[in-house]
């Protein structure tokens, strides 16, 4: 998985003379930390374009530009092995394949472009082209469903479900649908609500009353949607070195609440991602209901609609027949067989095949499980104590696209990818769930406008350049005032926003780059994400607060780079333990750095930014932030991390 390390100074990148790229034919590269290569396409028309970079010793990035120069997309998957590109051209010319390092890493690397052919016109035909990448015999597969006005159109699965035995991978094939499962997780409380065994705006602790008392109730509403202030379980972990929430026990999430030391935030204020709460849900729901969670589930909500080759997985040792085994790249090349989360249900756990979820699509028309009231609730968006509303329901994210109701959810494990969306103004969906670590959910719009292209409204594109004619737009000079790295205020979060040729981008923590688009001399809105961001300039032209409009409104300050002596960071060295995480960590100064030792981690560094703050070169802890007591000697320091904060590490005597 690809880490974000953020960074303090931005390099002109050296670029060498574009080479031709022909079919079939390999061509090797070498990146150092400031280079880039570019390949060139000649593309005659309405094609199809298909290629691979294989990651040999370096960890990639590649983008694809336009004829006109314009990025059509970023490909930044998985760190090693072979990494595909695609696009779809709609008009003949030269188009651009710009090679990368990930964060300044160096090595070689491999690309070749495997296939350019005129693109399909029937969307059945457009799914085989995009699913290129994941057929052959030799390739862990994906499976895809189409629900178009409530009939199945289209079924299919590519590649193979598991590569020991040559089985391949089809349209009944079982699989992990990882985070998508939160949605029957939902509709697990909302029969027990039915009933009124349960009730949405009542403490979990009626439920598990052994669970913590931080002085205010945490309801069941706030732990569908994400809004408990718990610690989330599979970002906490991995501060301790559990780096795959391996040893993971079935009352893990009871634990670590139990154990934490107060709440991250005020319940309903505040929407942060957050396994851990579901994880209880699963739990609560076995004990009102008497019955255990996999056979709550077929009983209530499978077998009622049919969906027989249906079930939770609920320990990491159980078979489930007809079901894919899920892989990772092999260091060495090819394929190494890997488990997913371990007991991770209600969170996680369900193994659906693509006609199986089908069925469940049609529940949210026909309502024949749950009914209004439960279907309803669950894809009702959220409301923050600041009255703001998040994007999230009971367990699905709600939204508009191209004019239309979307109801939606992503998954992803160690083993599989899943994307699920539902069109209920059409009563049409898509399903693609994968074994492939490949994967991206990049293509699902792809298909999803092949075969609904009739019902969506145009692109906003037009529409957002009148907009645009209307207001005064920022100046080079506004824009490189902008560009830099952003801290939001009391959230482990970065943005990295950017110019080039003239366009922003802006680039979180962990999370893909997206270009940002000027509706205003001060405000931006991203494209392909329902966020925007404000800027607040001063009066002399200088910019250093800014407002992240998604859902809610959260202050961000631009950060600027301060220096710090190795004297300094020596001050910082030390043995620091985590109570709550049972964990320690040894800083040790190494060749002027600051670096973090853990025993089950390899040592990384920590990065000053300002004051007392400083970067980890680890996802699981990229913020810290030590204290001191009034002699200044230093005494410990908070982490965190995207999902997880203020999580403290004492300094032993």
């Amino acid at each position: 998985m690809k880490r974000f390390l953020p960074a303090l100074f931005f390099f002109v990148a050296t670029t060498v003379a574009a080479q031709d790229l022909e079919i079939g034919k390999s061509q090797s590269g070498t990146l150092t930390a400031d280079s880039k290569d570019t390949y060139t396409i000649e593309v005659p028309g309405s094609y199809f374009v298909y290629g691979v970079v294989n990651q040999l010793t370096v960890d990639t990035v590649a983008k694809i530009y336009d004829t006109a120069g314009k990025v059509m997309s970023t490909i930044d998957g998985s760190a090693r092995g072979p990494a595909s590109f695609q696009f779809s051209s709609d008009e003949p010319g030269t188009y651009t394949v710009e090679i990368s390092s990930f964060e300044g890493a160096e090595g070689e690397y491999e690309i070749e472009l495997v296939t350019a052919e005129p693109k399909a016109e029937d969307p059945s035909d457009l799914v085989d082209q995009v699913m290129t990448p994941f057929t052959g015999k030799d390739v862990p597969g994906v499976s895809v469903m189409v629900l178009k006005e409530g009939d199945i159109v289209f079924a299919k699965g590519y590649g193979m479900s598991n590569l020991t035995y040559d089985i391949p991978m089809d349209e009944n094939t079982g699989m992990s649908i990882a985070s998508v499962s939160k949605q029957f997780t939902g509709m697990a409380v909302m029969l027990m609500v039915a009933e009124g065994k349960m009730d949405l705006d009542e403490d979990i602790r009626t439920y598990i009353p052994e669970l913590q008392d931080f002085g205010t109730p945490i309801t069941l509403r706030n732990m569908l949607n994400h809004t408990s202030g718990y610690r989330e379980i599979f970002n906490f972990l991995p501060m301790s070195g559990r780096i795959n929430a391996d040893r993971t026990r079935n009352e893990e999430p009871i634990y670590i609440v139990q154990r934490q030391a107060a709440l991250q935030n005020e319940p309903g204020s505040l929407y942060s991602y957050n396994n851990t709460t579901f994880m209880l849900l699963a739990r609560a729901v076995e004990r009102v209901s008497g019955q255990d969670w996999k056979t709550y589930m077929e009983e209530r909500i499978f077998k009622p609609l049919g969906m027989n080759n249906t079930t939770v997985k609920v320990d990491q040792g159980q078979v489930i027949q007809g079901s894919s085994q899920g892989y990772q790249f092999a260091e060495e090349g090819g394929y190494n067989y890997v488990h997913d989360l371990p007991e991770a249900y209600g969170a996680s756990g369900v193994n659906t095949t693509a006609l199986d979820i089908a069925k469940w699509m049609l529940n949210y028309r026909d309502r024949k499980v749950g009914g209004d009231a439960a279907i309803d609730a669950i894809t009702t968006r959220g409301v923050l104590t600041t009255g703001d509303t998040t994007g999230y329901g009971l367990g699905l994210s709600v939204s508009t696209w191209r004019g239309l109701t979307r109801w939606s959810h992503t998954g992803g494990e160690t083993a599989h990818r899943t994307y699920f969306a539902y069109l209920p103004d059409i009563e049409s969906g898509l399903f693609i769930s994968s074994a492939n670590p490949a994967y991206g959910n990049g293509v699902a719009p792809t298909i999803a406008e092949a075969w609904f292209e009739e019902f969506l409204e145009p692109e906003e594109e037009a529409q957002a350049d009148e907009s645009e004619a209307d207001h005064t737009m920022p100046t080079a000079d506004q824009m490189e005032a902008i560009a830099g790295k952003w801290q939001f205020i009391g959230a482990p979060l970065q943005i990295v926003y950017s110019v080039e040729d003239g366009n922003m981008y802006a680039q979180a923590t962990n999370q893909p780059r997206f270009e940002v688009k000027p509706t205003s001399d001060s405000t931006f809105t991203f494209v392909g994400v329902p966020a925007s961001v404000t800027f607040h300039f001063e009066e002399d032209g200088t910019v250093t607060r800014a407002t992240h409009h998604q859902g809610q409104n959260a202050p961000m300050e631009k950060v600027v780079a301060d220096t710090i002596t190795v004297e300094t960071l020596a001050e910082y060295e030390g043995r620091y333990y985590c109570e709550e995480l049972e964990t320690m960590y040894t800083l040790k100064l190494v060749d002027g750095k600051l670096m973090a030792h853990n025993r089950w981690v390899d040592a990384f560094p920590f990065t000053h930014v300002k004051n007392e703050a400083f970067a980890g070169g680890e996802w699981f802890l990229s913020s810290i932030t030590f204290d001191r007591d009034p002699s200044g000697t230093v005494t410990g320091f908070m982490g965190g991390n995207t999902r997880t904060r203020n999580v403290w590490f004492e300094r032993m005597k």
